[in-house]
């Protein structure tokens, strides 16, 4: 399974918050393991961050199941990100803790399908990404 992560910015005010940073810096290390072997096969986790602008916001709150595409075997999910996350130095620990949630999201959903999803290596993958993440800090 490859997993990937993006954001939907409705404003562009939005890429110089604490939360979009943070959110750069773990796709930038999670693409240092597109080689990895979980990374090249297949089901595919798109998680997308939807983040409140000025003028917009998201229909809800959480994280829900948006569609799964049969033919690339891809689930894509959205989180919704509180407005609250954006400025907040916790930003990176929110990303890592959203894609933690989704990881299990998807291995329910996976398993409905009777699709293999090895989840227990993503959530090693998704601590490697958050430990790096720590040693970089100190």
């Amino acid at each position: 399974m490859a997993l990937f992560i993006s954001a939907f910015l409705p404003d562009r005010q939005l890429d110089e918050t604490p939360f979009y940073q943070a959110l750069t810096k773990v796709a930038i290390d999670l693409a240092q393991y597109r080689k990895h072997p979980v990374q090249t096969s297949k089901p595919n986790l798109d998680l997308y961050f939807l983040m409140s602008g000025a003028g917009e916001k998201p229909e809800f709150e959480g994280m829900r199941f948006h569609s799964f595409d049969i033919k690339s075997n891809t689930l894509k999910i959205e989180s919704s990100v509180p407005r609250n996350i954006l400025q907040s130095v916790h930003a990176k620990r929110y990303v890592v803790a959203v894609m933690q949630d989704a990881v299990e999201g998807a291995q329910v959903f996976f398993e409905e399908q009777n699709i293999d999803f090895q989840h227990d290596q993503y959530h090693y993958l998704i601590e490697t990404l958050s430990a790096d993440a720590s040693a970089a800090i100190h």
